[in-house]
């Protein structure tokens, strides 16, 4: 079994943010509460988490552990051999194989559930991903086959925040 440093390739911090700041023209805010931090998509579903927030301790472990196993599922169908991206604001940036992270044996480098830091992972094309937003705790997902997916199954137990356009 590869341990996760091993499935994690880490790429030029700029290379790797200038697409996804191009589409969705991000801006960092701590302050902002109430706008998103990117434009977003048509085809997009914004997840409230604050019902995980609200939590601590074991409650908030579980809500986080379900985001990122559901997240990390969904990549696995939907990317098949693909790599994706990965963004964590501020921090380097990195490829990796969903497939590969999901039989390794250690935990993802850059998490799903934003728990501290704007973090984005996505197909190097942008058609499908998440945006995580800690201030505002949301999740973002975008394009069809991953609303379908992962934004159906969120949505069976946390509600569509009022941001969303879908």
């Amino acid at each position: 079994m590869e341990e996760a440093d091993d499935v994690w390739r880490e790429v030029d911090y700029e290379s790797a943010w200038a697409p996804f700041n191009e589409r969705f023209g991000f801006v960092a805010n701590y302050y902002e509460r109430v706008r998103p931090a990117i434009e977003l998509p048509p085809e997009s579903l914004v997840i409230d988490l604050g019902p995980v927030f609200q939590h601590d301790g074991p409650r908030f472990a579980a809500g986080e552990d379900a985001i990122s196993a559901a997240a990390m599922r969904s990549f696995v169908w939907l990317a098949d051999d693909e790599e994706l991206v990965a963004l964590d604001w501020q921090h380097p940036a990195y490829r990796y194989s969903p497939g590969r992270q999901a039989t390794s044996a250690g935990s993802p480098v850059i998490p799903v559930f934003p728990n501290g830091d704007y973090y984005a992972h996505m197909t190097p094309d942008l058609r499908w991903g998440t945006f995580g937003h800690p201030w505002q705790q949301t999740l973002t997902i975008w394009g069809a086959d991953l609303i379908a997916d992962l934004g159906a199954e969120l949505l069976t137990w946390l509600p569509r925040h009022p941001q969303s356009p879908t």
